[in-house]
């Protein structure tokens, strides 16, 4: 008996790793998806290897041999690690109205694709919830992983993931609202104070276009639109691109490398309510951002919001006698927005 195509539309990231590449595809090959869209940069400047590995990486990533729609977008020019992939995001969701994403080194169990569909289908019109992960984020912490199938927290993870046209409507690659959600304190109304004024600054530094990167301001259209995140509470995907060759993650990190998947369990268990599960949201943040919530930063934050124009002061006085070449005098401007 033939099998069945898989229905929801995937898009496929790709670069210049035709061998993580190959590994990705492989397990996208077994699902037979009907509609596949594969996106990818061009080869950077000065690097004449890498137009080969580009075009045998794309190769790779089109090699379709079941029925399925193929559609590309392959860049000419490389547009680097945050124009690229966010390119090809807005492309995919231009023309689906949901669907799952994988990069090129985000190695699914196959049971990820069933996991992503149904939950998109459940979710399809709950403006709550904005992002379906793969990755579950409680691994190392047993005690916090729910009976239920899935749990709910705020910030999104891209390492294998799924969403929808009106969720990615909210993403702007330079978060230009930034100024307003600054203004507004909107950070506070999802996070704990600290750990605001923390992803506060981060976003500041995307707005100033310090950071080169397209996940970070998905994670600000989430909390500026105070959307959830479904993880599974069994892993999902193995992320496999640590590695010299890698754009982002060339320091091999034990904490995510090569983690084991474990097969979602069907029928899915459903939590009885769409709430933020906070316990484990705290747990999050902690492991995978390093935004603390301990008693020495929530002193800290309480100096700051407390006394506000007593630290500002303090802290110029000290970075105008001791770290001169830091200082410049509009320096603390959004910081006084943030703790004010």
């Amino acid at each position: 008996m033939e099998q069945k195509p898989f229905e929801t539309p995937i898009l496929f990231i790709v670069f210049n790793r035709p061998d993580v590449t190959a590994r990705v595809f492989e397990e996208i090959r077994k699902i037979r998806p009907a509609q596949l869209f594969v996106t990818a940069d061009g080869p950077r400047e000065g690097r004449a290897a890498e137009a080969e590995l580009c075009k045998k990486t794309r190769d790779i990533a089109t090699n379709v041999d079941w029925p399925c729609e193929v559609r590309t977008l392959f860049q000419e020019k490389n547009l680097g690690v945050k124009y690229g992939p966010a390119a090809g995001i807005d492309w995919f969701f231009n023309n689906v109205e949901e669907g799952i994403v994988l990069e090129d080194d985000d190695l699914p169990d196959p049971t990820f694709f069933t996991y992503c569909q149904e939950l998109l289908e459940k979710y399809r019109t709950d403006e709550r919830v904005m992002h379906i992960s793969g990755v579950n984020v409680l691994q190392s912490n047993p005690s916090l992983i729910p009976k239920d199938s899935y749990y709910f927290l705020s910030i999104p993870s891209v390492w294998g993931w799924a969403s929808w046209r009106r969720a990615w409507k909210h993403y702007d690659v330079e978060v230009s609202d930034w100024p307003e959600v600054r203004d507004k304190r909107i950070l506070f109304d999802s996070l704990e104070g600290a750990v605001a004024f923390q992803f506060g600054r981060k976003f500041q530094m995307y707005y100033e276009r310090k950071i080169n990167a397209y996940d970070g301001p998905w994670m600000f259209a989430c909390l500026a639109n105070h959307g959830l995140t479904i993880y599974p509470s069994r892993n999902l995907i193995s992320y496999i691109g640590y590695g010299v060759d890698s754009t982002n993650s060339a320091q091999y990190d034990p904490m995510w490398a090569n983690r084991p998947t474990q097969a979602m369990l069907f029928p899915m268990q459903h939590p009885s309510e769409v709430v933020l599960n906070r316990k484990a949201d705290v747990y999050n943040l902690k492991i995978s951002y390093g935004k603390n919530q301990d008693a020495l930063e929530k002193f800290k934050w309480w100096v700051k919001s407390t006394f506000p124009d007593a630290y500002l002061f303090a802290k110029r006085t000290v970075y105008k006698t001791l770290w001169r070449k830091h200082y410049t005098e509009n320096i603390y401007t959004d910081e006084r927005a943030l703790i004010k």
